[in-house]
């Protein structure tokens, strides 16, 4: 049985018998096992859908996609980011209310007035003073500022180099005085938390009639009428070059019911409701807001700041109280909507109401 298989095998399959005969060793390939054969690679019509490139189509729909995802998103970041620089603005004018507390201790109950002008007094004080000595200001004249100038020296914040390779004593070092246009000017970006966080994007001044322009200014109040735009009638930096202020911080102006260089000073006491008494809030044209009218009485129906600048989302601006606490408030029509309606004073701060109920 077992020679007999061998033999059957031996005739069926010559090449195992030492038989090289090359007829004897070629195979068919129904001979080859299927687990053996060479795999055959289609050379059809569907052959190159893995190597063809995209088409214009699928292109165009990658791309629209694109943008659908980014029209969706970019005003969601906008917003965010807004809503950020808001929140900043806000822990600034919250230190602002902390300085006003911290001045007023030191110097019995005095409220800092929003602007000032020392020169004829005889001792006028450090408040833009020359520092280092002899040496005059970049803008302005010494002796007169605003209440950042106040407060700046109050919290000694100051001195700043502005320029290197410098002699020192040549140089303004702001020590006594805030930073300004002509600091901003030179690039620098210290912190200032008499600043908004919130960027200058818009020019407005204001007016001989009392009212505001969207229009470039000559520098900022009260040393001017309103953020210069690098025009020729702008303010110039230490090279003689016109200073923009569009991209510097945004300023807070002071109430004008506590200006000083008519020579009134007010106390916390004098102050009747300081939770709605404003001290400050954001501007458009500089450190002081003005009113429209000489006509300063509750009868006249037009009555109004110059120079609110409602720079956040949904046409809001922050406004720091006397007490020390920040809201936000929306845009108004005049100071007797401000009052009434929203419950914010401005004027006759030692009475109880300026405009009768």
């Amino acid at each position: 049985m077992r020679v007999r298989k061998y033999h059957q095998l031996t005739t069926t399959m010559p090449f195992m018998r030492g038989d090289r005969n090359e007829a004897t060793m070629q195979t068919t390939p129904e001979q080859i096992p299927a687990r053996l054969a060479p795999v055959r690679r289609s050379t059809g019509r569907h052959s190159t859908s893995q190597s063809r490139g995209i088409t214009i189509v699928e292109m165009l729909a990658v791309v629209g996609v694109i943008a659908l995802l980014l029209a969706i998103l970019l005003p969601a970041v906008n917003l965010a980011r807004r809503n950020a620089l808001w929140a900043t603005s806000q822990a600034n004018l919250r230190q602002v209310g902390q300085l006003l507390v911290l001045y007023g201790g030191d110097n019995r109950d005095a409220i800092v007035p929003t602007a000032f002008d020392y020169r004829s007094l005889p001792a006028p004080g450090k408040p833009r003073s020359a520092s280092p000595p002899t040496v005059n200001p970049p803008l302005g004249p010494v002796s007169y500022g605003t209440w950042t100038d106040i407060l700046w020296t109050t919290g000694k914040f100051g001195p700043v180099a502005t320029i290197t390779n410098a002699d020192p004593a040549t140089v303004w070092d702001y020590r006594f005085d805030s930073p300004d246009a002509a600091l901003y000017a030179t690039g620098w970006g210290g912190t200032n938390p008499f600043r908004s966080a919130m960027p200058i994007d818009k020019m407005q001044r204001v007016t001989n009639n009392g009212g505001a322009a969207v229009l470039p200014g000559r520098g900022a109040t009260p040393l001017g009428d309103g953020p210069c735009d690098g025009d020729s009638g702008s303010l110039v930096d230490s090279a003689g070059d016109p200073i923009t202020e569009r991209g510097h911080p945004g300023y807070f102006g002071g109430n004008p019911f506590f200006d000083a260089r008519g020579g009134k000073f007010w106390t916390f006491g004098q102050i009747k409701r300081p939770q709605n008494s404003m001290y400050c809030m954001d501007s458009s044209i500089g450190e002081m807001l003005f009113l429209n009218d000489a006509n300063v009485s509750p009868n006249n129906p037009n009555l109004d700041l110059v120079g609110v600048d409602w720079r956040y989302s949904g046409n809001n601006a922050l406004i720091l109280f006397l007490d020390g606490h920040v809201d936000t408030v929306p845009e108004w029509e005049g100071l007797e909507e401000l009052e009434k309606d929203l419950g914010v004073r401005v004027l006759d701060l030692d009475k109880q109401r300026f405009y009768p109920n």
